[in-house]
């Protein structure tokens, strides 16, 4: 089942003459026919980034930290001292398969004190509300589709944090990665909340969807400079996906339905996955995932590549060894421009080849062309 997924800031983007692209079932801004200065702000200022294929469910019921801790692959309750997370915190997790371990979908989970928020991609949403109800049995808990009643947008710059400490009226504590809590954006109540997707502080704006275009307006009002090239401390431009996609490439931030999918295992995209715990009780595929962490193996891996030549290979690009033999693909690519202009990308390769400094070889602009693995993240992420 697909979910219709309205933009109310899209009239605001066709003013600006935006070009678009498809991304799920909503048309996303691709750029606002400046991608180098919005690349830009991004690392020296702040861009404001539309996110109409992000969803969220909203989680209520005095049983609902335990149920999910029962569900997902991090720890929502702890196991020493049996209370859950306290408001003002959030986890990055994965729904996983019970017989396979393979992840089903990935979600944030921020905690709120009076309610659970899980924010994902609202493409799997209708699944993932299908999964609740078939594992609820006696709890007390009830959750509720944000689609068509909430919407996302958020900060992504060196500057951010300072933007969002000027544009709100009240701020939550934010110096974290999944901090989270009700901030204030002209008189209007909204969630906030932390995820440094491009290395550089990110901050996340859940609105009601009859305030977002109020909203967007006002933070471009207040502090935005459409037309400048340089970037002072109070000043944002909207950035669309081509500038926020070099940038989470380069912070080595794979994208659920674009670098995985259905078919992958958490130790596939890291050995020591961002959105597992190994320390707490189980949930559905738990076996699996602590199979493979005890032996520290996987047949295959998550790498980052970066090509030996000015050379960029396209997304689904077979990668090969010296004897031609296929060892892996590419899931996303991109040219740099703080790394001078490098052309990488994040691929998988089989077992021995994911090995750091390995060479490997790609067909990129119609010649094979040599790529080494490299340590991820490309750039380093700033504080």
């Amino acid at each position: 089942m697909s979910v219709e997924l309205p933009n109310p800031l899209k009239p605001l983007h066709d003013q600006a003459n935006a070009e678009f692209q498809a991304y799920a079932n909503v048309d996303i801004v691709s750029t606002f026919n400046e991608p180098q200065a919005e690349y830009a702000a991004i690392h020296r200022g702040c861009g404001l980034m539309d996110l109409p294929q992000r969803g969220v469910v909203e989680v209520t019921g005095k049983d609902r930290h335990t149920f999910l801790n029962n569900l997902l692959t991090n720890e929502i309750v702890s196991r020493e001292t049996k209370k859950p997370l306290p408001a003002g915190q959030g986890v990055y997790a994965y729904f996983l398969n019970n017989k396979s371990g393979r992840i089903i979908l990935d979600l944030n989970l921020l905690e709120l004190g009076d309610r659970t928020i899980l924010e994902l991609d609202a493409r799997s949403i209708p699944q993932l509300l299908e999964l609740l109800d078939r594992y609820r049995f006696s709890e007390q808990v009830k959750w509720e589709s944000g689609v068509g009643v909430l919407h996302e947008i958020a900060l992504h710059g060196s500057e951010a944090l300072e933007v969002a400490s000027k544009a709100f009226d009240s701020v939550p504590d934010l110096s974290r990665s999944h901090s989270c809590g009700m901030a204030r954006v002209i008189g209007q109540d909204v969630i906030a909340w932390r995820d440094d997707v491009c290395a550089v502080p990110g901050i996340h704006l859940i609105a009601p969807i009859a305030h977002a275009s109020s909203i967007w307006n006002d933070l471009l009002t207040r502090f935005g400079a459409p037309n400048e090239v340089q970037y002072s401390k109070r000043t944002i431009r909207p950035i669309g996906w081509a500038a926020f996609n070099t940038c989470r490439i380069e912070a080595g931030r794979a994208v659920f339905g674009i670098d995985f999918d259905d078919s992958v295992l958490p130790l596939e995209l890291s050995l020591t996955p961002r959105g597992v715990s190994f320390t707490k009780g189980c949930y559905p595929g738990q076996e699996i995932v602590a199979r493979m962490h005890a032996r520290q193996q996987v047949a295959r891996q998550l790498v980052g590549l970066r090509m030996v030549e000015d050379a960029l290979p396209v997304a689904g690009t077979i990668i090969y060894d010296d004897s031609n033999n296929q060892i892996g693909g590419i899931t996303s690519s991109t040219v740099s421009p703080v790394l001078s202009n490098a052309c990488i990308a994040m691929g998988y390769l089989k077992k021995p080849h994911f090995a750091v400094g390995t060479a490997v070889n790609v067909p990129a602009e119609g010649k094979m062309r040599k790529a080494k693995v490299v340590t991820m993240p490309f750039v380093e992420k700033t504080p």
